[in-house]
């Protein structure tokens, strides 16, 4: 069974964590997924400098529901107006864990879909100053596992990075990423007992 059809049946029959805040704002995210060869590469953006919020930061396309829009929607919606994705193109997986942003009060809900092969993205020059995808096996690897120290309202944080990929992965964004490897390793452990555990960063 393709491994895409096999995550999206773990996804959905797993039970996920949903938060609910009544003061935080809703939004949510694509995992966009694209195959190549025997791998998947998990596609970013770079937020460009001058957004009101996360400027600069690596992210998910995504971004803030619009009125009672299903959250799928916000995340298919917001994708297409970011890097320019077909919502026709993508065929939605299943729904990760929710993230809350301590800093900007979002509840953030994150979309897996898949991509077809060799798909060409076209970056909305306003809000994404770079599309870039990190093969699933270079997620996974320890090796770009790291920690540094961030200074956020005068203070030193020690936080967890992703240094694969052109551009460093940390925060909301890097939460998303962990929460999706650690589906991929159950899936696995399901399958083949010790060895998602094996290959979890």
């Amino acid at each position: 069974m393709p491994f895409p059809h096999r995550l999206s049946g773990h996804l959905r029959s797993r039970e996920r964590v949903a938060l609910c805040a009544p003061d935080a704002i809703p939004c949510a995210v694509l995992l966009p997924l694209v195959p190549v060869g025997s791998d998947f590469d998990l596609i970013y953006t770079l937020r460009t400098d001058h957004l009101p919020s996360h400027k600069g930061q690596v992210a998910f396309p995504g971004g803030k529901r619009n009125a009672d829009e299903a959250l799928v929607e916000t995340a298919l919606r917001e994708s297409a107006e970011e890097i320019g994705i077909d919502p026709g193109d993508v065929q939605i997986l299943g729904c990760l864990d929710d993230v809350f942003t301590m800093a900007t009060q979002f509840v953030i809900t994150p979309w897996v879909g898949l991509l077809p092969s060799g798909y060409l993205f076209s970056p909305n020059p306003h809000e994404v100053a770079d599309v870039f995808a990190v093969p699933l096996r270079d997620l996974r690897d320890p090796r770009y596992h790291a920690s540094q120290t961030k200074q956020w309202g005068g203070n030193d944080y020690e936080i967890s990075v992703i240094t694969a990929g052109r551009h460093e992965i940390w925060g909301a964004t890097h939460s998303i990423t962990m929460n999706f490897l650690e589906r991929i390793a159950e899936l696995e452990d399901a399958i083949h007992p010790g060895h998602g555990r094996a290959t979890r960063p």
